[in-house]
């Protein structure tokens, strides 16, 4: 239940903010605010909510406040955890606060445009994170029981790659550091993150902390496309585990930075791939907490069952990062990347044709794309050019051509799968990430929310910004993309712009008057 009081002016931290500051910094404060909530409480009925301030501007709701056009600070006595929170971030321990120099100096904006809590604030003074749940040891048996062959494994042993990232590695890392940094400066989502790490355990992860951090974690597994209004990606369901694909499955958690709970944690994914997965194989389930995320690897055989996991990796960049890279960040991109047999059909599910209304992801006689290379034998095709050929016609088409592509056969569609590995944004396929960076994006650390890549579109090479919209009229000037996250249930969109190489200029011309001649 919050108590609220409008403050009709000066509600800036200067006034409002110590005057709010200094009424719970005396002897006995927190007990007696306590016992005056406590009172009135006990006065009300267990339905009561009053809509309407009272004649001090006083109200009781049973929901939080929030910024809006008209209310620019809030200030709040959080009395069950001893926090002092600013515009619905948490800030201090009401047992330890500022004075009022250092709560002015503490009060700032951080590199993503929210006031959050700096790390120049002393420990003692900051707000305390809730300790780690209590795990039982029928919780971690599972991780004690099995043959374990490392633990803080390195990703590159784990998945036997490289430990230097492929330039198409490269790109999806890129990618994924920019969504994520458009995630973390929306206000809304900000808020929930900063929520998220006073959350006790798992148990107590409400719908909303769920979908943010599925969300957050699930964007690697998607196939890599996106585009407003032609690429939809479906809406997921709360579940415990979700296999984001065949052989990855993710579990939402948290405190995985406490070596019990990670194990915990890793004991749950193990349990679901042993029960759900009869074949022999490899399977990989990622633990993920926003903050820190784990992977491990299950090897299945005919006699035994192994496993081995990283350790628990810093994911979500700091609010005031210089940089957006993290380990977690590179590790999911990374997983993200290996080789997906079913890619391609599911290219497919999510695609919407242009002008077809609702009948997405399907040929004009309504048969789903994604049946036709299964009906198609693997030899038709032209068996004279070399797959090599093929790949660079696969290179050099439309996303919607490279679709039907995949449809000619078999053979086709494994080369149309190679080519998706690629990220498509608004139909562009990202190359690599570009050298040279435009100067816009490097003042006010927009360089933590915004990427630039070399792409190409049918061959036509072009530089695309994702994250920032530009400023030039023209085809392809100002377009976006909408990033398939589930708080506050909608999309997030995303601003892209692009701009044709001018080396490009006159083949794009010629491509194009070729393209009106055939229609």
């Amino acid at each position: 239940m919050y108590l609220i009081k409008y403050n009709h002016h000066d509600s800036y931290p200067e006034v409002l903010g110590v005057e709010t500051l200094d009424s719970i910094r005396y002897p006995n404060a927190i007990t007696s605010k306590r016992q005056q909530l406590g009172e009135i409480l006990d006065k009300l009925d267990d339905q009561y909510e009053s809509d309407e301030d009272d004649d001090f501007g006083v109200k009781l709701s049973k929901h939080r406040p929030a910024n809006d056009l008209f209310i620019e600070w809030i200030y709040e006595i959080d009395l069950d955890r001893s926090i002092f929170h600013i515009n619905g971030i948490p800030f201090f321990d009401l047992e330890c606060l500022p004075d009022t120099a250092a709560f002015l100096e503490y009060v700032s904006g951080d590199h993503y445009g929210h006031t959050t809590c700096p790390p120049t604030c002393p420990p003692e003074q900051k707000y305390k994170r809730p300790v780690p749940p209590v795990v039982d040891d029928y919780e971690v048996a599972t991780y004690q029981s099995l043959v374990c062959t490392g633990t803080e494994v390195a990703l590159s042993d784990l998945l036997a790659i490289s430990d230097v990232l492929s330039p198409d590695e490269h790109v999806r890392v890129s990618l994924l550091e920019t969504i994520i940094g458009q995630c973390m400066a929306r206000p809304d989502v900000a808020g929930i993150i900063q929520d998220l790490w006073l959350v006790p355990g798992p148990r107590q992860l409400t719908n909303d902390f769920w979908l943010t951090a599925f969300s957050m974690a699930n964007i690697t597994f998607l196939p890599q496309m996106f585009d407003s209004g032609v690429i939809l990606h479906p809406a997921p369901t709360r579940e415990e585990f979700t296999w984001v694909r065949k052989d990855i499955v993710l579990y939402v958690s948290t405190h995985l930075d406490n070596e019990r709970c990670l194990n915990a944690s890793l004991s749950r994914l193990i349990n679901v791939i042993l029960e759900q997965k009869d074949n022999a194989g490899d399977y990989f389930g990622v633990a993920f907490s926003i903050f820190h995320c784990a992977i491990v690897k299950v090897v299945k055989d005919a006699h035994s069952v192994t496993f081995s996991h990283t350790a628990a990796l810093d994911f979500l960049p700091s609010f005031y990062a210089d940089y957006p890279s993290t380990p977690g960040i590179a590790a999911l991109a990374r997983l993200g990347y290996r080789i997906d047999p079913e890619l391609f059909v599911r290219a497919t599910e999510i695609f919407r044709r242009p002008g077809a209304g609702g009948n997405k992801g399907h040929t004009d006689d309504g048969t789903p794309l994604a049946q036709g290379a299964d009906n198609v034998s693997p030899t038709i095709g032209c068996p004279m050019l070399p797959p090599e050929l093929w790949q660079e016609v696969a290179l050099n088409l439309h996303l919607p051509d490279l679709l039907t592509f995949g449809l000619v056969s078999k053979s086709c569609r494994e080369l149309a799968s190679i080519v998706l590995r690629y990220p498509h944004i608004c139909g562009y396929r990202l190359v690599t990430v570009a050298k040279e960076k435009p100067e816009r994006m490097m003042h006010g650390y927009l360089y933590l929310r915004v990427s630039c890549f070399s792409t190409k579109r049918a061959g036509i090479p072009a530089t695309v910004l994702v994250g920032m919209g530009s400023d030039r009229r023209g085809p392809g000037s100002r377009i976006g993309i909408d990033i398939p996250f589930c708080y506050p249930h909608t999309t997030i969109h995303v601003r892209v712009s692009a701009e044709v190489q001018p080396q490009a200029t006159a083949k794009e011309k010629t491509l194009t008057s070729l393209e009106m001649e055939i229609k």
